[in-house]
């Protein structure tokens, strides 16, 4: 009895003693209401005073230097090898070797984790190329229209300055002025635009591709894109889509490694494609591993519910891949024809400039006339290349959700 009174007050002494020099904690207060003045509404316009007037012809801003050369073909090998989600996954992975792989089926379950990173990180990796090529070929037309862009401007300003000479002149049929400075504005605008895009598209495109983000200058993509003439079939796509495709290939993998030695590590492995099917599993060889071991009959049951579940799954995700492999399908038919009239619009367009070309060297007065139709020509050129660029962005659509970018380096083209 003595001892515990002891013990008693020796724990009471240093809380007692703590407590002397400690006050007492006081509740939070809630949050007094911030009111605020009621007034009429008036805002204030910004102020734009201190930004400088459009620069003159003379005074452009300089041009994009010191490029750095990147091809499709490096890009995409680039964009496979760097895919950042692959290659955690990859070195993540440890496999038991020696004695302890073959107790407890150990080994099988290795396997199961072996074959899930390679089929995930092979899917990391194709969508990773296939965003690195989206923004290399957008880089692309921002690059290409922005050479156009300098060649309507030089256009424009002789178009203003022969404008000038003739109104000076006392000529009635004359461009608006005002017209053409608009214009003149809205190029300059169009221009300041690509070049932040160009900037902004060498950013994202260096941190996929695992170049050094403060490498001075700009990837200059080097591909000369080509229209094909051949359709794309969508049926003979859907077939290698569900061949190839990785996500597909993994829970085909998954049903045909599935027993009651992989069960745990099959289930491991839906957590990263079917979170749902993992969370409505029995705990039971997570609680008691040896009496798992022992009921045999019963994982061989869960097993087969699990293979039922994987099928289905493969199933629904099938349908959905070949959803996405034709609408891609149709979308790369669409674009093509989108290439090919305005292709017929350029055409129309420089025909008629060669006919001004022709009148202005006999002596007509169709100056003002050509230097607006070479406008035009030059407006329908870079209609032209956004139409191309945007087929070529849904043909690596394609490419990517038929899972073809990162199987071999010809893919990438």
């Amino acid at each position: 009895m003595r001892i515990a009174v002891v013990i008693v007050i020796l724990v009471s002494v240093p809380l007692l003693g703590g407590c002397r020099g400690v006050s007492p904690v006081s509740p939070p207060q809630c949050p007094t209401p911030t009111e605020l003045e009621p007034t009429p509404r008036k805002l204030m316009s910004p102020d734009v005073s201190a930004v400088s007037i459009v620069p003159a012809a003379s005074n452009q801003p300089p041009p994009l230097t010191n490029y750095h050369r990147l091809t499709a073909e490096e890009c995409c090998t680039l964009a496979c090898q760097n895919s950042t989600i692959a290659n955690l996954l990859e070195s993540g992975l440890t496999v038991k070797t020696g004695w302890l792989a073959t107790r407890g089926g150990k080994d099988a379950a290795d396997w199961v984790r072996v074959v899930t990173t390679r089929h995930m990180s092979q899917e990391a990796r194709n969508r990773n190329a296939g965003n690195a090529l989206t923004i290399y070929y957008k880089l692309l037309e921002a690059e290409l229209k922005l050479d156009i862009l300098g060649s309507a401007l030089a256009e424009l300003e002789e178009l203003i300055t022969a404008n000038d000479k003739l109104a000076a002149r006392g000529f009635k049929q004359t461009a608006d002025a005002f017209d053409l400075q608009k214009q003149r504005i809205e190029l300059l605008a169009d221009q300041a635009r690509l070049r932040a895009g160009v900037r902004k598209g060498n950013a994202e495109l260096k941190s996929l591709l695992a170049i050094d983000p403060n490498t001075a200058g700009f990837l200059l993509p080097a591909d000369q894109v080509r229209v094909v003439p051949d359709p794309l079939d969508a049926d003979q796509a859907v077939q290698l889509g569900l061949m190839l495709r990785s996500d597909l290939n993994l829970i085909r993998s998954l049903s045909s490694m599935l027993n009651h030695q992989t069960l745990v590590a099959v289930r491991q492995s839906l957590i990263g494609i079917a979170p749902a099917l993992s969370a409505v599993q029995s705990t039971t060889e997570f609680l008691f591993p040896p009496l798992t071991a022992i009921l045999t009959a019963v994982a061989k049951a869960e097993a087969t519910i699990v293979k039922r579940q994987l099928q289905g799954l493969l199933r629904d995700r099938e349908r959905a891949a070949t959803k996405d492999i034709r609408s891609a399908a149709d979308e790369w038919l669409a674009a093509r024809d989108l290439v090919a009239i305005a292709r017929k619009r350029v055409e129309l367009i420089q025909s008629h400039v060669v006919e001004l070309e022709k009148k202005l060297k006999a002596g007509f007065g169709v100056e003002l006339e050509l230097r607006k139709t070479r406008l035009e020509a030059l407006k329908a050129e870079g209609e032209l290349i956004t139409e191309v660029i945007r087929w070529k962005v849904a043909d690596v659509k394609a490419r990517e959700e038929i899972g073809l970018l990162c199987g071999c380096d010809s893919t990438c083209k």
